[in-house]
């Protein structure tokens, strides 16, 4: 079953061509007697209240506001600003499971797509009543054949040969602290890459007291694959964080690489049957946790986008965003 699309309760609530009017959007730890090695009496005392980030709160039952959504913006729990930007229809959110896919919180999940994200939910067969009819190609919506460009604060650009912004802070705002966009979206033929169907949900968010971490969970899928793996025709995800610590993407493999059909973590094949992207794959839900620092500011950008040409959709589900104790390097892992 899935929902429209609303924004509620943003302090900057822009939205730019989403609604479509001709969709129809339906513990305890376990004790270790043996020696581990360590010398407590070496280690400094860590007061308890060190780490005691805010519960996470679901409020989105009676609610299709796309930050609700993904578990922001909740009476007492995140509160949260944030826009939605990109071509008609590329944004939807969904109520219920969509495939294998449960929502992370509450009942629903937001899509973003550089196609038609309603269209994710469909068989081939009912995709092919909107004329895509090929199995292999579909679902496929060329919004805009014009190449745009990375919308600041994004760039592809490094910020070092070797080191990213864990290894040198004094890095922090020189480029892309992961390095990991540089090379795949950079050279396509000699040439930087075009993106085109250009999707985002840019947030802004302030860190709780006694919160040392920021999480959400994602799950990436393409109709690239398996035609144009290991090729230029490379969509892909970027969760692009400002922060004190860290500008630059955070949501990348255990490799270093950007979320595209290349990831180490895409392998949802058959899963994805009686989908729209039946015959192709994705990732299952992945979860991006990053260090940041009490009381901070911070910007938050999920974006979606095509490479090198505007056909052969691919989308990513977002949902599940909480306060952690991570006070780490970004990290992204899969969803036990």
């Amino acid at each position: 079953m899935a929902a429209g699309l609303a924004l509620t309760g943003c302090e900057f609530a822009t939205v730019v061509g989403i609604d479509d009017p001709q969709a129809s959007f339906t513990g305890e730890v376990a004790e270790d007697d043996e020696d581990d090695g360590v010398d407590t009496e070496d280690l400094p005392d860590i007061p308890e209240e060190t780490c005691d980030p805010p519960a996470k709160v679901s409020c989105d039952a009676d609610s299709d506001d796309p930050l609700q959504v993904v578990g922001l913006d909740c009476v007492g729990g995140i509160p949260a600003a944030g826009s939605l930007s990109g071509p008609a229809g590329s944004a939807h959110v969904f109520e219920g499971p969509l495939g294998p896919y449960e929502p992370r919180e509450g009942s629903k999940l937001l899509a973003l797509s550089t196609g038609r994200a309603a269209h994710l939910a469909l068989s081939h067969a009912e995709l092919a009543t909107f004329g895509c009819d090929d199995p292999v190609e579909c679902p496929s919506t060329s919004h805009d054949e014009t190449p745009t460009s990375l919308p600041a604060p994004l760039t592809v650009e490094p910020v070092d040969a070797l080191d990213d912004c864990h290894d040198d802070p004094n890095l922090v705002g020189m480029g892309d602290c992961s390095n990991s966009l540089h090379e795949q979206l950079e050279d396509c033929g000699g040439t930087p890459c075009d993106l085109l169907d250009y999707t985002e949900l840019r947030l802004g968010l302030s860190v709780p007291p006694e919160t040392r971490g920021l999480a959400f969970d994602f799950a990436f899928m393409s109709v690239e694959w398996p035609d144009f793996l290991d090729s230029a025709y490379n969509d892909m995800f970027v969760a692009w964080l400002e922060s004190e610590g860290w500008t630059g993407n955070i949501s990348f493999d255990d490799t270093a690489q950007p979320i595209t059909v290349n990831a180490g973590f895409t392998n949802y094949t058959e899963e994805l049957a009686g989908m729209a992207m039946e015959g192709h794959a994705g990732t299952r839900w992945l979860t991006t946790d990053v260090g940041v620092q009490p009381g901070e500011n911070l910007v938050l950008i999920l974006a979606v986008f095509d490479v090198t040409d505007a056909a052969y959709d691919s989308a990513v589900l977002i949902d599940g965003f909480r306060w952690t104790c991570s006070g780490a390097p970004p990290k992204t892992i899969p969803v036990p």
